[in-house]
């Protein structure tokens, strides 16, 4: 079957398999003024009728200077792991009903007050071609982003790519600036390192 693993400092933290899947998505991202510097998420699902719904593998898991999250698309996996609701996540809490997910103006300016939390960022993405991006944090590059996005309609290939932005970006609805965009095919695995 195939399938998307994830590993952190070569431990494999979950495989999810790609049958009956609409897209998967995995990423790294983090923020000067977020609390924790990085995280690692990957969630997917079925969305049709009678699909699986909205899956989490892995949520909001630290990433630390030093730590190196590895993606490998798998032509075969012996097992793979069971994605979880967020209901299942979330047992405690009441479902969301937001579909505005708009920023305001008070919204933005709260965001642009909030202070830094982490003097700055150096992250690398590299795949196992040999492509290899590094970018660093400044005042137009407060954010980062690190994704493999894996769909269906493409189901041969998952399209790699890792960005640096900020808020005026975001607001702008600009994807920031692009450090390395490609994709990768089954046998192949890109790496990301939080460097500082």
């Amino acid at each position: 079957m195939h399938s998307m693993a994830i590993e952190l400092n070569g431990e494999r933290i979950a495989t999810i398999g790609l049958a009956g899947m609409d897209v998967i998505d995995v990423s790294v991202h983090g923020a000067l003024d977020h609390e924790q510097k990085a995280v690692l998420d990957a969630m997917g699902g079925n969305y049709g009728e009678g699909g699986c719904g909205h899956l989490i593998w892995v949520e909001e898991r630290s990433v630390l200077p030093g730590d190196i999250v590895k993606v490998s698309l798998l032509e075969h996996a012996d097992r793979t792991d069971r994605g979880k609701t967020i209901a299942e996540f979330y047992p405690d809490e009441a479902p969301s009903t937001q579909t505005d997910f708009s920023i305001s103006d008070a919204m933005a300016a709260e965001l642009r007050a909030r202070p830094r939390l982490h003097e700055g960022f150096i992250v690398q993405a590299e795949t196992s071609s040999g492509q290899r991006a590094t970018a660093a944090s400044d005042a137009r590059h407060t954010d980062f982003t690190f994704g493999l996005l894996w769909n269906r309609f493409n189901p041969d290939r998952a399209r790699l790519r890792m960005s640096t932005y900020c808020l005026d970006d975001v607001l702008a609805r600009t994807g920031g600036t692009e450090h390395l965009q490609t994709t990768l095919s089954f046998g192949e695995h890109a790496s990301f390192s939080l460097l500082r």
